[in-house]
């Protein structure tokens, strides 16, 4: 496939789409052939027009995957954008990036989004369903501009998990998403190949080119869930018996507390999950409760991928002693723990700011906002996030040091913890609590709980129990509405 202008010398990324009437991705009960991927593809690239980026309202749908994968294909940078935000959001972002042409589901072109649109000059391209492609309606033509693009060489941008606030674009150089690709292989997917991929992850960040453009590149099928469910999830897994399956953090929780009998993931010998921590007892629960091991792995938008993780062998041979870990460093990564003030590599079993090189990057290392120590066995232990410390008139508060205590408790089913403006003492800590499904417990009750089990200055200051802690679309918990809520 290739778009009129595109640059001949750009890295080469791997062929993602490729004609004929093989099924290669199913959703809604329906599978769309490879016929039907590069017509809509193709469709897509001609709608938004001359070169220029494309930014794409993602969203986990056959048409959006084959936009993304026929822009990679053409040498065409895009532009990921946030879909689950207000339509005044989403025409703010549309304004703020100016791009020449937006892609979005036919149902997320509200009149203001729209009219972002029109202000700006960019073609507004409209998604929704077809019998022999994605039917792709022009609903605005191309303007003028001026135009923004991504930095030159940008194959994506794609969006940060947004814990902290809104996501972010990230941007990845084709060289980059040609070496993640290339060493991709079959990691999250059905570990035969034949296997479809089951994905419930957001297209938009970096599961979108681990989770839907790896296996498109190995030609493996791929199925996708609008988000995580944990019934439809399981029922995709028992229809489809993939042996390898993938799972966010608050997935463990939301599989033990569903009614999902252990059967439908018979298939199943690994769990694979990344973005977070999980509870060392949760880990525990579910490989007992499903008979399938849980194996965490490390990585970021800002590293194109995974950087550390477990293998088979691995885990048959330290998962028991090593829970917890986010395994090893992949062959073509370094890890290394600093001390935050001096930047010296600290000696192993010590905490400190985690660094990493990744090889699909370049050979800079990127300093992150996670705490962690590695062990003298090379094993990575993250212990929670360097830039989310709170500070309580000089005394340094961990929000996971609070949150984990409250999930001790048998009534909560999640918690998390901030900190927030203190005319005193400059910040003090806050926490949220979800419960589990039937429990009741008061937060006076929580604080009692807590008394035993944390520091005076570690004490949150107010305890709220909510019906549900907000999620982003990595089900991360989104700090940034807890933040609005205490204040």
């Amino acid at each position: 496939m290739s778009k009129a202008g595109s640059n001949p010398t750009i890295p080469s990324i791997p062929s993602l789409l490729a004609a004929g009437e093989q099924p290669v991705v199913h959703y809604a009960g329906h599978w769309h052939d490879g016929d039907w991927m590069m017509a809509t593809a193709l469709a897509v690239l001609d709608a938004a027009g001359a070169d220029g980026a494309i930014a794409l309202v993602a969203r986990n749908r056959p048409a959006h995957v084959a936009t993304m994968a026929g822009a990679l294909d053409a040498g065409c940078p895009l532009t990921m954008v946030h879909s689950a935000q207000s339509p005044a959001r989403l025409a703010a972002d549309i304004e703020r990036l100016r791009r020449p042409a937006v892609v979005a589901d036919r149902g997320d072109w509200s009149d203001e989004a729209l009219a972002a649109a029109r202000k700006v000059g960019s073609a507004a391209i409209a998604l929704s369903g077809g019998a022999d492609r994605a039917l792709v309606e022009l609903l605005s033509q191309r303007g003028q501009g001026p135009f923004d693009e991504p930095p030159s060489g940008t194959a994506l941008e794609l969006l940060s998990s947004g814990t902290t606030g809104a996501p972010k674009q990230v941007p990845l150089s084709r060289e980059t998403v040609s070496r993640s690709l290339a060493a991709s292989g079959t990691m999250f997917a059905g570990s035969d190949g034949a296997k479809p991929q089951i994905m419930a992850a957001p297209l938009g960040n970096i599961s979108g080119l681990g989770y839907a453009m790896a296996p498109l590149m190995n030609r493996q099928q791929l199925v996708l869930l609008d988000r995580f469910r944990p019934s439809e999830w399981a029922e995709a897994i028992r229809k489809f018996q993939p042996t390898r399956g993938s799972l966010p953090p608050a997935g463990i929780r939301m599989m033990l507390d569903s009614d999902v009998p252990a059967n439908w993931l018979a298939s199943l010998e690994v769990v694979g999950v990344g973005g977070g921590r999980v509870d060392l007892d949760l880990q525990a629960e579910f490989e007992a409760k499903y008979g399938v091991a849980v194996t965490l792995a490390y990585g970021a938008t800002e590293f194109a991928g995974v950087v550390a993780a477990w293998t088979t062998d691995l885990y048959r041979e330290y998962g028991k002693a090593k829970r917890g870990s986010s395994g090893r460093v992949i062959p073509s990564a370094k890890l290394r723990v600093v001390d935050p003030q001096t930047g010296d590599i600290l000696p192993a079993d010590e905490q400190g700011v985690l660094e990493v090189s990744a090889e699909r990057i370049g050979p800079d290392w990127i300093r992150t906002t996670d705490l962690a120590h590695i062990d003298a066995d090379g094993f990575l232990f993250l212990d929670g996030r360097a830039d989310g410390a709170i500070n309580r008139g000089g005394f340094k508060v961990m929000p996971e040091t609070i949150a984990n205590a409250l999930c001790q408790h048998p009534a909560v089913a999640d918690a998390a913890a901030l900190g927030i403006a203190d005319a005193r003492l400059g910040e003090v800590p806050v926490a949220a609590v979800e419960l589990v499904s039937g429990a009741s417990v008061s937060p006076d009750e929580l604080r009692a709980f807590l008394a035993d089990r944390l520091l005076a200055w570690q004490q949150p200051v107010d305890i709220r129990i909510l019906g549900a802690l907000p999620r982003n679309q990595s089900l991360k918990v989104a700090l940034g509405e807890l933040k609005v809520l205490f204040s």
